[in-house]
């Protein structure tokens, strides 16, 4: 399986490597977008922070794990029916953009607000769902965009892509399943951190 899939990546790298970009590019615009809020936007935020961190459950309740798995499950389904699409590949370079900057907000603002306490909250709550949400995300808007990209030429030569749509489809189901096990960890070293820090 990992032999397969490196010769995917490399037989498509220019699209992971497009996808990884603006997903950094996304990164910067949301780090930096930190810093041009004003004061009273900056305050709210603030206290916002201060509110989810207390409403937080500090126990491993199935409705708050349940929850972000469907969260992970919507976004890879909603990827998956874009790739179906001749014009999904724009958006699905969106949502990459989009998730990418939610990142890039998320921990300079809990950076900011929070100075050393939220470098630590960062690396124990963020830091190892990341490492694997991250590259689920791009694979799953990598075979999307590949997919996009064959229905048009598909569409164009007149050729049947049952084959590609089944592999298609199974691949994405696959990355769907890792994508929801990320968010059911997420959940697990939230609720660890919190118990840690003590929030």
């Amino acid at each position: 399986m990992w032999k397969q899939l490196g010769e995917h990546i490399r037989q498509y790298w220019v699209i992971y490597l497009t996808l990884s970009s603006v997903y950094l590019a996304g990164m910067v615009f949301g780090g930096v977008g930190v810093n041009a809020l004003g004061v009273s936007e900056t305050s709210q935020l603030g206290n916002f922070l201060e509110t989810l961190l207390k409403s937080q459950p500090t126990t491993f309740e199935p409705a708050f794990l349940g929850q972000l798995a469907r969260d992970m499950f919507i976004m890879m389904a909603g990827i998956w029916i874009l790739g179906l699409t001749i014009i999904g590949a724009p958006l699905i370079y969106l949502i990459v953009f989009t998730r990418g900057f939610i990142l890039g907000f998320t921990i300079s603002f809990i950076i900011g607000a929070k100075g050393t306490l939220g470098i630590a909250l960062v690396l124990t709550t963020m830091f190892v769902p990341t490492i694997f949400s991250i590259p689920l995300l791009l694979l799953g808007a990598g075979l999307a965009t590949i997919f996009s990209f064959l229905l048009l030429r598909g569409k164009a030569r007149g050729e049947s892509l049952r084959r590609e749509f089944l592999y298609y489809t199974a691949a994405a189901a696959f990355v769907s399943v890792g994508a929801v096990a990320v968010g059911v960890a997420q959940g697990y070293f939230s609720i660890l951190g919190l118990r840690f820090f003590h929030l």
